[in-house]
């Protein structure tokens, strides 16, 4: 999906991703599937409360290969740990807020890794697509946030990002007309022109729907989108 990108994984690693759940106390399982050209991405998240926040597990599936992540988060849904697994790529990387820093560490392509970044400053924000639902939520216009790439020329750097509230739409998703509200999330300042994505979440709850974006330099348009959602049923 995606994931997450300059990205993160967020690019998938843009892109990868991602979701926002209920207040009930139970894990919730969420499956977004993406399509990249010829590529074909399952997304599975699993959410469980776990005071102050949350515990995440992201496993991405394409072609055989399965990229792991998992995820804790401060109750307002910003990263306190991050891991990063994706044997192929031999990525192995651990990041966590400790004090005034925010500690990388790890291996990456058979280095040893391990680098410090300032957690001063917009909020550290690893699996963006979940924690952008306070922001949703709270209709502000523009929104500013932080992540650590995990590929193309971010990759092992802390990247801040610019959110844009474009307004409301209605979207149809597996059959069923939506309130969302449509977000231009892109890198900030002069190097927006690099990259940008569009995100879509429920209105009503801030669960994240659909992402539509490059998800690498030259690439096709990948778009992603939640297929199996336990809660449909109360929507």
């Amino acid at each position: 999906m995606k994931l997450m990108k300059f990205i993160l994984t967020a690019g998938a690693t843009a892109v990868i991703g991602f979701c926002l759940f209920s207040s009930r106390l139970l894990a919730e399982t969420l499956t977004y599937h993406e399509a990249e050209g010829d590529w074909r991405t399952t997304h599975t998240l699993v959410i469980t409360p776990a005071a102050p926040g949350y515990n995440v597990e992201l496993q991405s599936l394409r072609a055989g290969v399965l990229i792991r992540q998992t995820f804790r988060t401060a109750g307002d849904l910003s990263t306190l740990v991050w891991t990063f697994s994706d044997p192929e790529r031999q990525m192995e990387l651990n990041a966590r807020l400790q004090g005034a820093d925010i500690v990388l560490s790890g291996s990456w392509r058979g280095n040893r890794v391990v680098k410090k970044f300032t957690a001063a400053g917009a909020p550290w924000n690893q699996l963006f697509q979940m924690g952008l639902r306070p922001f949703v939520l709270a209709g502000r216009k523009n929104y500013q946030f932080r992540s650590i790439g995990t590929q193309g020329p971010g990759e092992m750097k802390m990247g801040k990002f610019t959110v844009t509230r474009s307004g409301e739409e209605k979207i149809w998703l597996a059959g069923k007309e939506i309130t969302s509200v449509h977000l231009r999330i892109s890198l900030s300042g002069l190097l927006s022109v690099f990259w940008h994505g569009d995100y879509w979440y429920r209105k009503s709850d801030g669960r994240f729907l659909r992402y539509r974006g490059k998800n690498r330099s030259g690439g096709p348009i990948a778009v992603s989108e939640l297929v199996r959602d336990s809660d449909d049923a109360a929507h």
